[in-house]
């Protein structure tokens, strides 16, 4: 048995849990309000005792921010509520992030822009342009639709905000072509073929799959794309927030066994010179260089506090920084009037949110 720390599935107020080892690995819980709650955490006993790690607290270096709340796709498996996230011009995100920013180039965070889909945002150019006025480095997590465009990408291609070295700092959602219609997949397609023929690589590119199956045809698609990105993210769909009625269940052992199975000639072996894995992620590298990035996102029923840092921080509705999983769960909480054990006051102005006990 392993002791720990998680959060109330209903107040979100963080409460000690138990890890136990049975068929698989199972989390157990008490809110003293709430209940009991169990949560299955892993399918694998073997695969969750050899990750139990703490993951990268201490060397993060990058914050999501969610700079538009709207999005040109309608992906019906999407955390993100769109609408919901009040949109703020960059001077309200330098203020309230400055104890993240170094002084000289390269020693404090840099900011990653999401959403929605941030390249939408009217002011995209001005309000990056603005980020890195600031002293800010920037990078954007994008659907890739607009880097199809020709007039969006000529204006990107050899921009310094946007090129650095070579590398074309946006990192590229992907899915299985089954999930978008021929014309969405046609533009993505149109992004890939610009930026190989701008000799440029992409920050990464990120894969959301719904089936393991799905893999197989990764595969084929890194065979043909491999020269445009540098690092291969696939991560199981985000079961939380709006994606909770999705049944599925997908544990990264699954999603390790399907990955080894698809690229086994490459070889793939653990890897901590990026990014050290936990229980939620795995990172390695084949034997064609290239990185790789597996994930499966905890949920608030089986979270372990203790195990969800992640180089990557991300900005959530309460104003304050948590790692990426931690963060989507705290909005989850607030989206549906929970904060920290007390019920949101949604009776005062916005941006006057209180909380009163629940």
């Amino acid at each position: 048995m392993l002791t720990t720390l998680s959060l109330c599935p209903t107040c979100y107020k963080k409460i000690p849990a138990e890890i136990h080892f049975q068929e698989g690995v199972v989390m157990t819980k008490e809110c003293d309000v709430h209940g009991q709650f169990v949560g299955i955490v892993e399918r694998s006993v073997e695969h969750f005792s050899n990750f139990y790690e703490c993951g990268t607290l201490g060397h993060n270096n990058t914050i999501i921010i969610h700079v538009h709340n709207q999005c040109n796709m309608k992906c019906p498996w999407c955390y993100y509520a769109m609408g919901v996230e009040q949109m703020h011009d960059f001077p309200y995100y330098d203020n309230l992030l400055r104890q993240y920013k170094g002084g000289a180039p390269g020693t404090g965070f840099r900011l990653l822009f999401s959403g929605g889909e941030p390249t939408i945002r009217p002011d995209y150019f001005s309000f990056n342009e603005r980020a890195c006025a600031s002293g800010w480095e920037t990078g954007t997590i994008t659907n890739m639709l607009r880097l199809g465009d020709d007039d969006f990408f000529n204006a990107t291609r050899e921009n310094p905000l946007y090129v650095q070295d070579g590398m074309y700092k946006f990192a590229m959602s992907m899915q299985h072509p089954k999930n978008y219609t021929p014309e969405i997949g046609k533009q993505k397609m149109r992004a890939l073929a610009n930026i190989r023929t701008a000799g440029l690589k992409a920050m990464c590119i990120m894969f959301s799959i719904t089936s393991l199956d799905e893999i197989r045809w990764i595969r084929e698609f890194y065979e043909e794309t491999k020269d445009c990105y540098s690092m291969l993210r696939i991560r199981t769909m985000f079961k939380n927030w709006y994606n909770a009625a999705d049944t599925t269940e997908l544990y990264l052992s699954d999603l390790h066994t399907a990955f080894m199975r698809a690229f086994e000639d490459l070889t793939p072996l653990i890897s901590r010179g990026l990014e050290h894995s936990n229980s939620y992620c795995l990172y390695m590298e084949t034997s064609d260089g290239m990185n790789v990035s597996l994930s499966s996102a905890p949920t608030v029923h089986n979270v372990d506090y203790h195990l969800t840092s992640r180089p990557v921080f991300m900005l959530a509705m309460d104003g304050r920084c948590y790692p990426v999983p931690l963060a989507q769960i705290i909005n989850e909480g607030i989206s549906n009037g929970w904060k920290d054990g007390y019920r949101i006051d949604r009776t005062r102005p916005e941006g006057g949110s209180k909380c009163i006990t629940s």
